[in-house]
């Protein structure tokens, strides 16, 4: 039975073929790489904050985000690091958003269905730190997940790796990827349950490199119970659009003063 992955994966074949990716003029290439995997391991607990023009579910959109400025307002209220989606059709996203992002001086996410070598180049280019794959999606599409990792490191990248279940968990483990995460929604129905975070790290056990919660995280209570699951940090786009103030829920979901 198909899902959502299946539209955004045809959706990205589509923009690759395009040339959607093959437009970057190296603009971020000198930008100064950050690495989120050390932030992550540093510090007790961490906040990705995303910049995201609109939601899969439907919940917002906005046409016109000042990436600049939002993402200086993100790292003012204290966030860790700065998510940016890319992706053009469902989410509106946008490349300049990346190396506009990069101006705040946190790590920044290269964040798409990433299923082709042109979109790693292009996340190098625009000067981002991290790219995010996925396990489903190298299942569908059937690339190599080590090769992709192994291309990515080698544009300077970083690797943010996010599974749906404890054996894709496991199968990131065998990788060399630089961090992991969970995701806590329901491709199908989607819905989220950020108990899927805690079941996950409970069937599988000591996870050796920094983990993140992606999804679902609505309120410090949830922070709070990924957290204690075993999470290292938590990604949040939704719930930071929707508040009447983004820096009181991004204050709300850091959980501890990190600096």
């Amino acid at each position: 039975m198909g899902d959502i992955l299946d539209k955004f994966i045809e959706n990205a074949k589509q923009s690759v073929a395009d040339g959607y990716y093959s437009t970057t003029d190296q603009i971020g290439k000198q930008a100064t790489k950050i690495s989120l995997a050390e932030k992550l391991r540093k510090q007790e607990f961490s906040l990705i904050s995303e910049i995201k023009h609109a939601s899969p579910a439907g919940e917002y959109s906005f046409d016109n985000i000042d990436a600049k400025k939002t993402a200086q307002l993100f790292k003012d209220a204290g966030a860790d690091a700065i998510s940016v989606v890319v992706e053009p059709k469902i989410f509106k996203g946008k490349l300049d958003n990346i190396p506009d992002a990069k101006c705040a001086g946190l790590p920044v996410l290269f964040k798409d269905f990433v299923l082709d070598n042109q979109q790693i180049k292009a996340a190098a280019s625009l000067g981002a730190d991290v790219i995010l794959l996925v396990v489903k999606v190298a299942d569908r599409v059937g690339f190599d997940m080590n090769d992709m990792i192994k291309k990515a490191h080698s544009h300077g990248l970083e690797v943010l790796l996010e599974c749906y279940n404890a054996n894709e968990m496991k199968r990131a483990l065998e990788t060399n990827a630089d961090i992991l995460g969970i995701n806590n929604r329901d491709l199908r129905t989607l819905t989220v349950d950020i108990n899927v975070t805690k079941r996950i790290i409970d069937e599988v056990g000591k996870i050796d490199r920094p983990l993140v919660s992606e999804s679902g995280i609505r309120t410090r209570g949830d922070a709070e119970f990924v957290k204690y699951a075993g999470a290292k940090g938590i990604l949040v786009g939704t719930s930071i659009w929707k508040a009447k103030n983004m820096q009181t829920k991004i204050h709300e979901l850091r959980l501890v003063n990190n600096r």
